[in-house]
């Protein structure tokens, strides 16, 4: 059956195939994920702070300007945009108890994170400790940089897989194909990089579409995890009016993840719109078979005990779990 015509089918049958399939390989753990000061009054979850960081080497500065962001996420980030002021960052996360980083930032016009001058710190950081996690977000990366990045021994690497060309032009404003995306994770594959794409539900202003054609590029290279986000607007109340995808188009989408990878980790990751459907997105992806949740809301880990499921509680980032 192809992903079009599996993805046509009726939900309820999707997610009670996707569920068997997760119980039949992970059996009934369910992790989340919160590497950060998120509160819950559940008094089984971790305390501690600051586990996790996210550095942004181009500080709050993108070329890209994304229809959804214009770089209002890297503004979350630790700034370090010079090697000694990464180095710093570094020291100072990992002084106050982090056991991992994310190295991110604004992409060039080329879709590429500029990571070059930072790679030989990197190489340090991980020659000295390795047991201290990093995992970096590069965009449409060089194979040469890609190669020193293995050298330096980067844990992990996210790339956004994007399957259709007009969000590439019209969302990424990038002069890219489809094909660029699925030539890069091969790339990555054969040099041994564990991988993780991210695949954004609703990226084309909110609408369906590229997802699955997504979806089919990481089946055929066959990665580490999927991590599938949901859409979210970060620009000011008043602008750039996206539609937020509906809790069944998420669990749909999640469900095909599952039966396409029924052995992958399949994790939705921290980005989600704080919206009403929030907690039916949520239970919607455990019902679909996911294995991981970023920052869930308290009543989604309630109702993963309630199926029956076994919680456990990690503070990395879900795509390392």
């Amino acid at each position: 059956m192809t992903i079009d015509s599996l993805i046509q089918l009726p939900l309820k049958d999707l997610q009670c195939e996707a569920f068997r399939l997760r119980k039949t390989h992970f059996g009934n753990e369910l992790t989340f994920s919160i590497p950060g000061t998120v509160s819950y009054h559940d008094d089984t979850l971790p305390l501690q702070r600051d586990r996790f960081a996210a550095i942004s080497v181009t500080g709050s500065h993108c070329d890209l300007r994304c229809a959804h962001c214009k770089g209002k996420l890297l503004e979350s980030m630790i700034p370090a945009t010079d090697p000694e002021t990464f180095s710093k960052a570094v020291d100072q996360q990992r002084y106050k108890g982090a056991h991992g980083i994310l190295v991110s930032g604004g992409a060039n016009s080329n879709g590429e994170v500029p990571l070059e001058r930072f790679i030989p710190s990197l190489k340090v950081l991980k020659e000295k400790n390795p047991q201290f996690k990093v995992i970096v977000h590069t965009g449409l990366i060089r194979r040469e940089i890609a190669e020193e990045l293995k050298e330096a021994g980067v844990d992990q690497i996210l790339i956004d897989v994007i399957g259709d060309e007009d969000t590439i032009h019209e969302v990424y404003h990038l002069n890219k194909r489809v094909e660029d995306y699925e030539e890069t994770l091969w790339m990555l594959k054969e040099m041994g990089h564990r991988l993780a794409p991210h695949i954004i539900i609703g990226h084309h202003f909110g609408e369906i579409k590229g997802e699955c054609r997504a979806l089919e590029m990481v089946t055929r290279v066959g990665v580490e995890t999927i991590v599938l986000v949901i859409l979210k607007n970060l620009q000011p109340e008043g602008e750039n009016h996206l539609r937020v995808p509906n809790p069944e188009e998420i669990s749909r989408i999640s469900a095909v993840a599952r039966i396409l990878n029924p052995d992958i980790p399949i994790r939705m990751g921290c980005i989600r719109p704080a919206h009403p459907w929030k907690a039916a997105m949520e239970t919607g992806a455990i019902d679909s078979g996911i294995n991981t949740i970023a920052y869930p809301l308290q009543g989604t880990i309630d109702y993963a005990r309630e199926i029956g499921l076994d919680t456990k509680f990690i503070q990395m980032c879900c795509s390392l779990v």
